[in-house]
């Protein structure tokens, strides 16, 4: 056992350090525990948990497992658990894939017979291709546009760029899409009302090339660089990206993405011909009804900025549904990691400026100054006000339920 996370953490980053894997960082909450799960190169899955005592002290443990990739996480601004600080209900864990009934459990992914990928491209993108060099030149004929989508998703607006991509590679997609058979079936269900049900293609084993090429593409250098500029987060550290399909009956109940590092999500949709009556739309809580529905269709991009306020749902493919619900979605992750010795005070002085934290971002300051191990921040004086610092982030992520149920 480990007294705290940040040294479960220090064990689990030395063995990604010796296998060169990725490492995806996930909370879950319960009445007595919390727990984060890991998926390394998609083949073991890390588990550590918080284990509680009568004398309110509490010991970390994990093991490693074999199993799936994670799935997308979901995050509520009704709860949120780091390191014994509550905000909220026990309601609305974090973890989406290892499940947050009782602390630990899995997710019953289904997968049958491992088919044949498409190894025939029928596009292909060069090594070190940016965003900006595939989206659509219409998008940069007049400076405004871009500062509209600029102004849009620092308001922690949802932007939908239509005919977002260049013909050619988002009709590549589609067809890619369409004839892949690599799909995984991934549904859960968990106790404070989320649950999801749908398709996807998690493993880098099951990527086509025209797959793997589109994610390299997300994750360049040139890609961050232009996503950092226009949103106003920094997505400076990894990008995931993957396939997904929606069948009859399929659907994601509301989250908000706010998990691990993560700080811009984009979907994009790539399905042909459907109709609103299919379902299967995306609807953005924030909106009033009329502008809420954002219903699939082709070629259309996606852009918001991942907070605790980023609220959003999947619509339930109906039966009578033709054709794919089909999309490639993702996010772009933080690299900045809080420490004692950065200018707290400063970076996090305005409200905007503390609703771009990241989840990790806010569990690292927690442990600055809960975690006994960790460097002590000095003066005294200083000391005090991140503590009151720390206070104005719960207060603005994860206020109390402004409309409480009447006992």
């Amino acid at each position: 056992m480990y007294k705290t996370y940040s040294q479960v953490s220090k064990v689990i980053r030395n063995y990604v350090a010796l296998t060169g894997a990725a490492i995806h960082e996930d909370v879950s909450s319960s009445s007595s525990s919390s727990s984060a799960s890991s998926s390394l190169g998609g083949a073991v899955v890390i588990i550590c948990t918080a284990l509680s005592s009568k004398d309110g002290a509490g010991a970390y443990g994990f093991a490693i497992l074999s199993g799936p990739p994670p799935q997308q996480t979901r995050a509520s601004s009704s709860a949120v658990v780091m390191h014994g600080v509550r905000r909220g209900s026990t309601s609305g864990g974090f973890a989406k894939g290892m499940g947050a009934k009782g602390g630990i459990s899995s997710s019953r992914k289904k997968k049958g017979a491992k088919k044949k990928k498409n190894l025939a491209p029928s596009y292909e993108l060069k090594a070190g291709t940016s965003i900006r060099d595939v989206l659509n030149p219409h998008l940069f004929d007049d400076p405004s546009t871009l500062d509209g989508i600029r102004k849009r998703i620092r308001a922690g607006e949802i932007c939908v760029i239509r005919n977002a991509f260049i013909p050619d590679f988002a009709e590549a997609m589609y067809t890619e899409l369409d004839d892949t058979d690599t799909w995984s079936r991934n549904e859960d269900y968990f106790e404070d009302g989320y649950g999801y049900r749908h398709n996807n293609v998690y493993s880098k084993a099951d990527f086509s090339p025209l797959f793997l090429q589109a994610n390299a593409m997300f994750e360049t250098n040139a890609t961050k660089a232009f996503m950092s500029d226009l949103t106003g987060r920094d997505c400076t550290g990894e990008s995931v990206g993957a396939p997904s399909y929606y069948e009859a009956g399929d659907h994601s109940l509301p989250h908000t993405d706010h998990i691990g590092q993560r700080s811009v999500a984009y979907i994009w949709h790539l399905s042909k011909d459907w109709r609103p009556e299919y379902g299967g739309g995306l609807y953005w809580a924030p909106e009033p009804l009329a502008n809420a529905y954002l219903h699939a269709s082709f070629n259309t991009l996606v852009l918001f900025s991942v907070t605790p306020y980023s609220s959003h749902f999947v619509t339930t493919v109906s039966p009578r549904a033709r054709g794919k619900r089909l999309a490639y979605n993702g996010w772009w992750h933080s690299s900045w990691v809080p420490k004692a010795a950065d200018p707290l005070e400063e970076t996090l002085a305005t409200p905007e400026q503390r609703l771009t934290l990241t989840h990790f971002q806010i569990q690292s300051i927690n442990d600055m100054l809960d975690d006994p191990w960790a460097p002590r921040i000095q003066p005294p004086e200083r000391h005090d006000k991140v503590v009151q610092l720390r206070q104005d982030i719960m207060d603005e992520l994860y206020p109390d339920a402004r409309s409480a149920p009447v006992d």
